[in-house]
């Protein structure tokens, strides 16, 4: 066999074990959701079983699950809207505009993203708690704003400098405003990116838990508190967690295989083509 069929066959064995190292726990939970707690905590895993559909009986019926679904989809949504209303014009703002040490204010607002969670997450109980809005659908979605907003101008900064300025110049020759060269030509060009940048902000916000543990209230718990409310003190519902992390994951397969056309075009945007 010639070198380079070795390589071939070395990437291919790279890719397999990847694949293996992704699916094989998503497999494990999508039979554990399946199966009665005989099976689940039989010594030798078991292939060979009658599913059943009491584990999402359970999580549907008595937890009411789908009200933890909903909560999520309004707080990752609320989220993403604000951060992408917020960023978009920023980032081009600090690609386009001659702003005094803009690549500082870059960087600045980069770091508030490396700030671990657990240091915001007192300052802004007390602070939502001062104006009464603890426990609401705005704390979280504030929240979860402070680490999707560098997110997105990070992304949008990128692809907006990989745009050719000569069609923002031209379109403001022809009577087109700053904004409106923004609005009317950058903006539409840019949408696989605003897309992909849109997917990712959705999918932190869906499974971010500190925040939806300490601000959230009864009524407004997201995806990640109902899947741990099975960790008791001293067992685990494996059936339980396990059908509702499967109704976790659903949506968010469902918004990938949606978003798959955007996300390729997006996160490839301004790459060389050879």
């Amino acid at each position: 066999m010639k070198r380079r069929d070795w390589w071939v066959i070395g990437c291919y064995a790279v890719v397999a074990v990847f694949l293996a190292w992704v699916l094989v726990p998503i497999l494990t939970v999508v039979l554990n959701s399946v199966k009665s707690p005989p099976d689940i905590f039989s010594a030798t895993p078991r292939l060979a079983f009658t599913p059943t559909g009491d584990n999402f009986a359970k999580v549907l019926g008595e937890l009411r699950f789908q009200d933890y679904l909903v909560n999520s989809t309004l707080v990752a949504l609320g989220s993403t809207a604000l951060s992408i209303a917020v960023g978009v014009p920023a980032a081009y703002a600090l690609a386009r505009l001659p702003i005094r040490g803009r690549e500082w204010w870059a960087w600045l607002i980069l770091f508030t993203r490396m700030v671990p969670a657990v240091a915001l997450v007192v300052p802004m109980f007390v602070i939502f708690q001062s104006v009464s809005l603890l426990g609401t659908y705005a704390a979280l979605v504030a929240a979860h704003t402070t680490f999707n907003l560098p997110i997105v101008i990070w992304m949008m900064r990128s692809f907006f400098e990989e745009l050719p300025p000569d069609l923002e110049e031209a379109a403001q020759v022809d009577g087109t405003g700053r904004f409106g060269a923004f609005l009317r030509v950058a903006l539409p060009l840019t949408t696989p990116a605003l897309a992909a940048t849109g997917v990712l902000c959705l999918l932190f916000s869906w499974n971010e838990f500190l925040f939806a543990l300490v601000l959230s209230g009864r009524d407004t718990q997201t995806v990640p508190i109902g899947v741990a409310s099975f960790i008791g003190t001293v067992s685990v519902d494996w059936g339980g967690s396990s059908a509702a992390a499967v109704l976790a994951m659903v949506p968010v397969f469902v918004l990938g295989l949606a978003a798959q056309r955007f996300l390729v075009r997006g996160l490839t945007f301004g790459a060389v083509k050879g």
